[in-house]
């Protein structure tokens, strides 16, 4: 007994290997659903990539917000597959072939992931912003709308450039420790390290400047402008929807009023419920990184399981909102809907057609290419006398459609019509 309580004590603390908490837990809802719904959010990102991308139709519409969040969703996602799902995998395996691997990517991993998420919030911020400035109707927030929207490409260069240098830093801030001490699990590990040689501005930096700027900032300005593009919306009386006809039946790709006020509708829905799944995603997140800056020893030492439960939680939501942006997109955007499913039935015919051993029949693929085709013919009507498929649009007014133009216009200024003109080449809905 002497002997074996001399062996006991004998052993290195830093040596023993304490894997993770409520490990099947972890297992069935890290490793089993978060990584399920982690290659959805991957297969549907691609998709909208993709399609965003590739569709003159919507290249039209300038949507290069949509495109580079769905970008951003991707690598988040694979990320979320490398850091998260693999760990667990670790631990419930007891892989240490896997061990070392995963040690050997998660810094590269952890930076690129809180890159990416970064700056699909700044870019969600962006669209938002621009979209309340379009709801107003006031001449200043027009004039700041119209300046957006003649730079996004430089907005969107400022999004990422903003969430390389306020996230950049987490590469040097964790780094890999080697004991050799020890052996197995235990050889291997992580640790923290200060960017600043003054401890007092590392904190600054880290629980202060960048959490403001990147956690908390992105929630509170999205919760008001959200607010308020809804007020704006249910506040809309008969001028301002005149007005948002003009303007859109001026600068659009169709004429008819029902449709445009239907697009109008739509779009400011899918922003709205987008937005409104970042929120319900990053809700707990916001809480979580409140309560370690107040106090993180009663966090991680007196409530360690449910840390650990939460943590589980608030890095899975955001996962499922990127998952579940392409059904909103589809629901409430008719044409998005189209094109997607062009985009889809296009790579299946050259699938069919570059892979022998899949058997295509010739007819269905025609069939599945002649329906979204026919659609999107309908909601972008081009010219008769063109046969150029990237002909111009024209407008479709009929029975009512000129009457209500010519109403909606006598009901403006002239000031009024001439600046909704000036938007004919910077605004696409």
């Amino acid at each position: 007994m002497e002997a074996s309580s001399l062996n006991d004590s004998d052993v290195d603390p830093d040596c023993i290997y304490v894997p993770q908490i409520f490990l099947e837990w972890k297992m069935v809802f890290v490793g089993v659903l978060g990584l399920v719904t982690a290659v959805v959010s991957i297969v549907h990102n691609c998709m909208l990539f993709y399609t965003f991308n590739t569709s003159k139709v919507l290249r039209k519409r300038n949507l290069i917000y949509l495109k580079w969040i769905s970008g951003c969703d991707v690598f988040f996602s694979l990320c979320y597959i490398a850091i998260m799902c693999v760990q667990v995998y670790t631990d419930f395996f007891e892989s240490f072939r896997l061990f070392v691997w995963w040690h050997s990517y998660l810094r590269t991993a952890f930076t690129v992931s809180h890159i990416t998420l970064s700056a699909a919030s700044f870019l969600l911020m962006a669209a938002t912003i621009e979209r309340y400035l379009q709801s107003t109707g006031d001449n200043r927030s027009t004039q700041l709308f119209r300046l957006l929207a003649t730079h996004r490409g430089i907005v969107v260069s400022l999004c990422f450039l903003g969430s390389l240098i306020f996230r950049g830093t987490v590469f040097f801030e964790i780094k890999v420790v080697y004991n050799h001490k020890c052996e197995g699990f235990s050889s291997l590990g992580l640790a923290a390290v200060r960017v600043f040689s003054n401890p007092m501005v590392d904190v600054v930096w880290r629980f202060w400047v960048r959490k403001i700027v990147t956690v908390f900032l992105p929630f509170i300005v999205l919760a008001y402008f959200n607010a308020r593009i809804v007020m704006n919306v249910r506040k809309t009386d008969r001028d301002q929807t005149v007005k948002a006809l003009v303007l859109f039946i001026t600068v659009g790709t169709r004429g008819e009023v029902t449709r445009l006020r239907s697009r109008l509708r739509a779009v400011t829905r899918m922003l709205v419920l987008v937005v409104t799944c970042y929120l319900v995603a990053n809700i707990l997140d916001v809480i979580i990184a409140f309560w370690e800056t107040i106090d993180l020893d009663s966090l991680m030492l007196d409530n360690a399981g449910v840390y650990a439960i939460l943590a589980d939680i608030s890095s899975f939501l955001p996962i499922l909102a990127c998952a579940l942006r392409l059904p909103i997109y589809a629901i409430n955007d008719r044409q998005i809907r189209t094109e997607v499913r062009r985009k889809f039935n296009d790579l299946l015919s050259r699938l069919c057609g570059c892979c022998p051993a899949a058997e295509c029949d010739a007819r269905l693929r025609k069939k599945l290419y002649d329906v979204p085709q026919i659609e999107a013919e309908r909601l972008c009507p081009y010219s008769a006398k063109s046969s150029d498929a990237t002909a111009t649009p024209k407008l479709e007014i009929r029975a009512y459609g000129m009457g209500s133009l010519i109403m909606a216009r006598a009901s403006l200024s002239t000031k009024e019509v001439y600046e909704i003109e000036q938007f004919r080449d910077a605004i696409h809905v």
